[in-house]
């Protein structure tokens, strides 16, 4: 008899872990698909952004084939100052719910083995994405030295704002006395971060599809809608 109440005790314990484990789960889950309606809408306005950035890198190598039309050399300032800035359109993820897993003990948390391999896969290609941005700095930084032999750092400073926002200086300021190999090394490291700004939509695109799936998925499983 008093091993039947010890055994129905067990039960009952047990039951009211699993009971709460669930509820802890559900609430996990809730709190994913917040984060993940943060990241598709900043993936969407990243990708958007960047669609609109490949004019402003084939600008520089159009105005750049005619260096003695001096009508473009404000816009070619510009353009130039704004190839550098790529912080505004870095993706940078919610990952307030993982974070939170983690320090709870991670993914077994997550019962469900199709949600957790969706996790998984989302969180992975979250990093690939972050690597493709590191090398994007990379391509930046190798075009900085050959960009002070053929723009002037005195228009740089005056076309900045207190806010930090870029605008087209006044007139059309000269460009350096450049040699033809610091041009050919500007436009090469140029090319470099025109293939990877490419690259870079084409991947926050999947990022973006891999969202959505975890999203649904997450929808689906936990009867969240």
């Amino acid at each position: 008899m008093l091993f039947l109440a010890v055994t129905l005790g067990f039960l009952v314990e047990n039951q009211r872990e699993h009971m709460v484990e669930h509820r802890r789960e559900k609430q996990y889950m809730r709190s994913m698909v917040e984060d993940l309606k943060s990241d598709t809408a900043k993936l969407n306005w990243i990708t958007r952004r960047r669609t609109l950035r490949i004019k402003t890198l084939d600008s520089i190598s159009l105005l750049l084939n005619e260096p003695v039309n001096t009508a473009y050399l404000s816009d070619l300032y510009y353009c130039s100052r704004l190839s550098r800035r790529i912080a505004n359109i870095g993706f940078i993820n919610n990952d307030r719910t993982i974070q939170q897993l983690k320090n709870a003990g991670g993914l077994r948390l997550i019962r469900n083995q199709i949600v957790s391999d969706s996790i998984v896969l989302y969180y992975n290609s979250v990093q690939r994405l972050k690597m493709l941005e590191e090398r994007e700095w990379e391509y930046i930084r190798d075009m900085i030295p050959y960009s002070y032999k053929i723009f002037d750092g005195r228009i740089y400073d005056k076309m900045m704002d207190e806010e930090d926002r870029v605008h087209r200086p006044p007139g059309n300021p000269a460009l350096l006395q450049y040699t033809k190999e610091d041009l050919n090394a500007f436009i090469s490291s140029l090319h470099s971060i025109k293939t990877s700004n490419v690259a870079y939509i084409g991947f926050s695109i999947a990022v973006y599809e891999n969202a959505v799936n975890l999203l649904e998925t997450i929808e689906k499983e936990y009867h969240l809608k």
